[in-house]
């Protein structure tokens, strides 16, 4: 099923999940589970057009996209935000180290530099700055709510994903987010770089913004807003949320015993410890997804927004 997405979609989708928008410079934008109807068309653009589908783990099959909130314009780019399985398979064999999956959120600080610096495949791209969370799995090839999460900086950078297009099977990512095309690198001969990466990389690179903000989401969180439109949807509070509601939450699992940071309204490391911690003991292991919707907040005794 295919859906449009405008700024105003974004900036719901930002309301919903409490994340605060900067209105300068380019934001990066992840989703999970779906592609640019058209894979060839990265052009800012008032209005993209996407398509659902389904992760696998072999092909391409998630969106990278930059997003301008000043001018109300989206440029959109085929990609991965999912390890390839040929490193999922290795990693199994080490009890989940090797490969991972970025849990959604909002990360503020992706910035210009080198991805695998100091070796013959170093390119420009954007790096991790900080410890994020993350699932490794060790009992099987995919990624559930039933895997560890760790809270570590695995460099999960942005990059090309050395891969021809959606239907290629291989693409370059043990957890890092990357777009389909080839860097320019020594390994490579220093030849241009081609593809989608290129021109993601190029509009990134021509402007002075360092640090770039990169919310990561499902494909199917950004659909129902398009589908939903004036409707008001339930709060969403994950990695990366910001606001009153989040110390709401904070103060009940502090006066429960899971939460020991300060209650000071941002949903970071210790919050999603702790949030995890509380569904695993109230819903069960399979339930603990770090995201605080209605029955979590229900469960707390809080009553819920709708936004």
């Amino acid at each position: 099923m295919s859906f449009t997405i405008k700024d105003q979609h974004l900036r719901q989708l930002c309301k919903i999940n409490y994340f605060q928008v900067p209105e300068e410079g380019i934001l990066f934008l992840g989703f999970r589970g779906c592609l640019p109807i058209d894979e060839n068309d990265q052009e800012f653009r008032t209005e993209r057009t996407l398509n659902i589908e389904s992760v696998d783990h072999i092909h391409p099959r998630c969106t990278l996209g930059q997003w301008l909130p000043e001018n109300k314009e989206i440029a959109l780019f085929p990609g991965s935000t999912v390890p390839h399985l040929r490193y999922v398979k290795i990693s199994k064999e080490r009890n989940g180290v090797g490969a991972n999956q970025l849990m959604t959120g909002y990360y503020r600080d992706y910035r210009k530099g080198k991805h695998r610096a100091g070796t013959p495949s170093a390119h420009d791209a954007f790096r991790q700055t900080g410890a994020h969370p993350i699932r490794r799995t060790a009992d099987d090839f995919d990624f559930d709510n039933d895997d560890r999460v760790e809270f570590v900086n695995p460099y999960d950078n942005i990059h090309a994903a050395w891969c021809m297009g959606i239907n290629h099977d291989y693409f370059g990512s043990a957890g890092c987010q990357v777009i389909v095309g080839y860097p320019r690198c020594e390994n490579r001969g220093n030849r241009p770089k081609e593809g989608p990466w290129k021109i993601f990389q190029e509009k990134a690179y021509e402007i002075q913004q360092v640090a770039f903000p990169y919310i990561l989401l499902n494909g199917r969180d950004i659909q129902k807003v398009t589908v939903n439109g004036s409707k008001k949807m339930s709060a969403r509070l994950r990695f990366g949320s910001k606001d009153e509601l989040v110390s709401k939450v904070q103060e009940v699992l502090k006066g429960e015993g899971y939460y020991e940071g300060h209650v000071d309204g941002d949903f970071g490391k210790r919050t999603i410890r702790a949030v995890l911690d509380y569904q695993t003991k109230v819903f069960g292991p399979s339930a603990d997804d770090g995201i605080v919707g209605p029955i979590t907040a229900s469960a707390m005794g809080i009553d819920w927004p709708k936004v």
